[in-house]
């Protein structure tokens, strides 16, 4: 555990490319990722940034919401606000701890957050998307310390979209 003593998760769907959205939206739609994500997160503190929030529209429900954002003025009804990435992990331990998953805190992007945590990471839920979207937000390469460690090959039913769901730890 590399956080004070919690386990860092990066949960996030990404192409080919490591694309993982385009224009502030998820460039596919695959019901199954998102139950995935759904179960992976629920009763959990998530961390992500304002853009990604902007993006969702509203806090989700059944986890803790930590939002990053550089505004000191934005604030959103049941969101928590930080300042900056080490503000929110700081500032959300008291959360972690009584949450229904007390030792995990989850990192659900956007691509900068994701960059900002990837050094403390210990655990990647990743989904992979057989695509190639010519997107404008990616995740960064997957450190050479991370082994995959789990996979499950999927097709989606309704676009016929292949997709494996992957998780990694160092």
């Amino acid at each position: 555990m590399t956080f004070q003593n919690l386990e860092v998760v990066h949960v996030v769907a990404m192409d080919n490319q490591r694309c993982i959205g385009k224009d502030n939206d998820l460039p596919w739609h695959i019901s199954a990722d998102l139950k995935h994500f759904k179960e992976i997160t629920q009763g959990g503190v998530i961390i992500l940034g304002r853009k990604n929030f902007d993006s969702i529209g509203r806090p989700l429900p059944k986890r803790v919401n930590w939002v990053v954002t550089r505004n000191l003025d934005w604030s959103f009804e049941g969101v928590k606000v930080a300042h900056s990435i080490e503000e929110a992990l700081k500032n959300s331990m008291d959360d972690v701890k009584s949450s229904e998953k007390p030792n995990t805190i989850f990192i659900i992007g956007g691509g900068e957050i994701f960059q900002q945590t990837i050094s403390i990471t210990d655990r990647l839920e990743l989904t992979h998307i057989d695509l190639n979207v010519d997107g404008d937000i990616f995740y960064p390469e997957i450190p050479a310390d991370f082994q995959k460690v789990a996979s499950e090959q999927h097709i989606d039913d309704k676009t016929g979209i292949a997709f494996e769901f992957a998780t990694y730890r160092k």
